[in-house]
């Protein structure tokens, strides 16, 4: 009777170790991809007119966004897609990236994760959307 129980113990012991070093890689894969968001600045007024979309996945968070553009500024942001178990009040703050013209506002507290999945997925609207300066070549004949 108690080798039974010893080996129901070590099996859930075993259960429990393996989830846990599952969890543990699965944040710290979530805190590598966090900080591999390229949180550089879009300068609005270089994005031309026009509606883009964009995303951002990780791991636990994915966003898919649709951003309309007019006359240098934010007229309208869609979140077409947001997977995010607990993080649904990040979208509140879409409001605010509208309103400020500026997608660099405030993360939604408890929300963190996914307030900067959809902003990396408004920035990458955003970018697309961004005016390219024309370069002339000149060709000089000898």
């Amino acid at each position: 009777m108690k080798k039974k129980w010893k080996i129901v113990l070590l099996v859930l012991l075993s259960i429990v170790l393996i989830v846990g070093a599952v969890l543990v890689k699965t944040v710290l894969d979530m805190q590598k991809q966090l900080k591999d968001i390229d949180k550089t600045p879009v300068d609005i007024s270089t994005v031309a007119d026009g509606t883009y979309e964009g995303e951002y996945k990780t791991t636990l968070v994915k966003a898919k966004v649709i951003v309309s553009v007019e006359d240098g500024s934010i007229r309208d942001i869609t979140i077409l897609e947001h997977e995010c178990g607990q993080g649904k009040p990040a979208e509140n703050m879409i409001p605010d990236m509208v309103s400020r013209n500026d997608v660099e506002v405030d993360a939604v507290s408890s929300a963190t994760v996914s307030s900067e999945v959809i902003k990396a997925a408004v920035r990458d609207a955003l970018r697309k959307g961004v005016k390219r300066k024309s370069t002339i070549f000149q060709v000089i004949t000898l």
